[in-house]
């Protein structure tokens, strides 16, 4: 009877060993994401979720322009409201910080390039309704709003574009923003 005591614990010792090797051989085996896939991730969802909701935003705002119902007043406070969303988007683009690696420069140079270049055209867009007469007829704002409205057309579609841009860089990150489901919804329905 000790003997069959003394073999029942070798048993379970080696059954424990067993399953800790176990584990091991899992977790060595890269079971579960790497730190490097895991912020990769995280970078293109917060990328993704930012211009996500800004789009959505832009797009709200340029489908209720319309000259018969705006004033001078209430083009400003559409521009406005696109300026606000864009500021919005700029601080949490600058606030995401890239993965550290080339991968994740060259992507954040691409960001960048995507903030200054919504930026710029919301001025444009704010500067021309600036200059449009405080007394303006409809027609005064027609023909203010004729080339307004295409560069506030073009944001969401330069804001896909770099993420498409991204996507097609290559290596893990680029395969981030092809999974993340915040970048697949939003290059999708661009």
């Amino acid at each position: 009877m000790v003997d069959d005591r003394a073999g029942r614990r070798r048993g379970w010792a080696a059954a424990a060993i067993v399953a800790v090797l176990g584990v091991l051989v899992l977790v060595a085996a890269g079971c579960g994401k790497s730190a490097d896939q895991k912020a990769n991730e995280a970078y293109a969802n917060s990328v993704c979720n930012a211009v996500g909701s800004w789009e959505t935003q832009v797009k709200s705002v340029a489908s209720s322009l319309s000259v018969s119902s705006l004033s001078k007043t209430g083009l400003q406070s559409k521009v406005t409201q696109i300026q606000s969303a864009t500021q919005t988007l700029v601080k949490q683009l600058k606030a995401v910080p890239p993965p550290s690696t080339s991968e994740g420069t060259t992507a954040r140079q691409q960001i960048n390039k995507l903030a200054t270049e919504v930026t710029a055209t919301v001025s444009s867009v704010k500067t021309a309704v600036a200059q449009i007469p405080s007394n303006a007829s409809a027609t005064q704002i027609a023909s203010a709003l004729a080339p307004l409205a295409p560069q506030v057309t073009s944001l969401a579609s330069t804001a896909d574009s770099t993420i498409k841009a991204v996507e097609n860089a290559g290596g893990s990150l680029s395969d981030a923003f092809k999974s993340t489901d915040s970048c697949k919804s939003l290059t999708s329905s661009g």
